[in-house]
């Protein structure tokens, strides 16, 4: 993954870090106070691990992210089948993990936990064995991901929310804070309560990235269809719109099922 590896008593290690001589460290990265870098682990140019966090085996830690304090990657899953196989936890380019967080390896030989590229993940929050969380995601404070879960770019996930395991949260959602989702939240969508429900469109996340005019108007309508259970009407609009084509193919690949929406459904 590094073309170089940095000493563990390089400039930008603070002398209390504990570093196994097998750990890859790339030029620029920073550990603060008593943190632990275990063997087998890659950790990217620029990246800054706060003080005593705690980075395991399987670790892969892209370039320029900011890690804690206190953050746990890659500790075993919380899983009855795994049986100690080399597994990763993988953090891309960017990601930010705040205090207390921890992110679980995989269950599986050679299998992944992973987080994309410019992901925040807030204080507290816990992301589970194989779990997929996007680009560009936020896990707000004490949000906690199931094992299997997997996380659209560009979500937003409200703070102390449950994601139960295999359940998945589209791209560009809004699952509302204090939320318990034990069925998939669709793409587009805002959703919210204890179980979730869908609400409509999550507008003020649309328009944020420039989600507008008619291709706004076609997602509003789908989900529409979706309340009504309008299938003709889902796939005419489906025929015109990519979005609205998204939305169908992520209700039909559905292992959990789509939560209802409120009020009816």
């Amino acid at each position: 993954m590094h073309a170089e590896t940095v000493s563990a008593s390089a400039p930008g290690v603070h002398p209390t870090a504990v570093v196994d001589p097998e750990a890859h460290l790339a030029p620029g990265v920073v550990l603060g106070p008593y943190v632990v870098v275990e063997a087998d682990v890659e950790i990217g140019s620029g990246t800054e691990v706060l003080a005593g966090s705690l980075i395991h085996t399987g670790a892969r830690i892209g370039a320029r992210c900011r890690i804690g304090p206190y953050a746990i990657v890659a500790g075993h899953p919380g899983d009855s089948h795994f049986a100690g196989e080399p597994s990763l936890a993988i953090l891309e380019d960017g990601v930010t993990l705040r205090e207390f967080v921890t992110v679980h390896r995989a269950t599986g030989m050679g299998a992944e936990t992973r987080i994309g590229t410019g992901s925040l993940v807030m204080s507290y929050a816990h992301v589970g064995h194989n779990a997929r969380v996007g680009e560009r995601v936020v896990l707000t404070n004490g949000v906690q991901l199931g094992g299997h879960t997997r996380i659209g770019e560009y979500a937003v996930v409200g703070a102390a929310t449950l994601v139960h395991q295999n359940c998945r949260v589209g791209e560009y959602a809004m699952l509302g804070a204090a939320s318990a989702a034990n069925m998939d939240t669709l793409p587009f969508s805002m959703a919210r309560g204890n179980t979730a429900k869908h609400y409509g469109t999550n507008r003020v996340g649309l328009r944020r990235h420039d989600i507008v005019g008619a291709r706004y108007a076609a997602i509003e309508q789908a989900l529409r269809a979706f309340r009504r259970h309008d299938r003709a009407r889902l796939e005419t609009l489906a025929e015109a719109s990519p979005d609205v084509r998204r939305l169908v193919e992520f209700a039909s690949a559905s292992t959990r099922g789509v939560a209802r929406f409120a009020g009816r459904g």
